[in-house]
């Protein structure tokens, strides 16, 4: 059985065991490091491979009109489906480990062009704790890491930490362009989204309990 499709671990008992030692890990909303190793995970042809959690953010920005600011994703997950922009916490100098909320605002002025004059104008919320219970966003490397001790092939799940950023006036009205790991940028009202608009399922999770604030 071919247990691994567009880079994306699709046994749901091998996704459920990863996810497992992720939660039990409990890294925390702001985790110590960008990258953390699960171990080394049974394959049902009898090999194994490492494993580990890597570390995202999301950022969820609204408007007055009840509008969402979204890319279309470049990679797998859902490549060529909707989400919110976010990315992986980076490793600074010195050894400190990025900021949930700063790698929210980074992703989203790299993948939607925003400007940060306007992302300072942002009133901030984080959404809750961090989402360690994620079995749908299990994958396999496609090469080795850049700055990461993942190699080719082997597993990293992705926890996320969602915040929102509530911007005044219209989105329309503000300048964007894709970038990075989106191939295009969408204002949509929320109250349009879909389930199956998203790469991730939990992207619309947040961007509905950030209309609820």
């Amino acid at each position: 059985m071919d247990i691994i499709r567009d880079f994306m671990l699709t046994d749901p008992v091998l996704c459920a065991e990863l996810t497992a030692r992720t939660i039990a890990g409990r890294f925390g909303d702001d985790p110590a490091q960008a990258t953390h190793e699960l171990g080394l995970l049974a394959l049902p042809d009898g090999t194994s491979r490492r494993a580990f959690a890597v570390h995202a953010a999301d950022a969820v920005l609204l408007d007055d009109l009840g509008q969402v600011l979204l890319i279309t994703r470049l990679h797998n997950p859902g490549k060529g489906k909707q989400a919110l922009p976010g990315g992986l916490l980076d490793d600074l100098a010195g050894g400190v480990v990025e900021r949930s909320l700063d790698a929210a605002r980074r992703e989203a002025a790299e993948e939607t062009g925003i400007a940060p004059e306007v992302l300072a104008r942002a009133h901030i919320t984080q959404l809750g704790h961090r989402r360690f219970n994620r079995p749908f966003d299990v994958r396999a490397a496609y090469n080795n890491f850049p700055g990461r001790p993942i190699k080719l092939g082997e597993f990293f799940t992705v926890s996320t930490l969602g915040f929102c950023l509530r911007l005044p006036g219209d989105l329309r009205d503000v300048a964007l362009k894709a970038g990075d790991d989106a191939t295009s940028v969408l204002v949509r009202p929320v109250a349009a989204l879909l389930p199956g608009d998203f790469a991730v399922p939990d992207h619309l999770e947040m961007i509905l309990a950030a209309g609820r604030l």
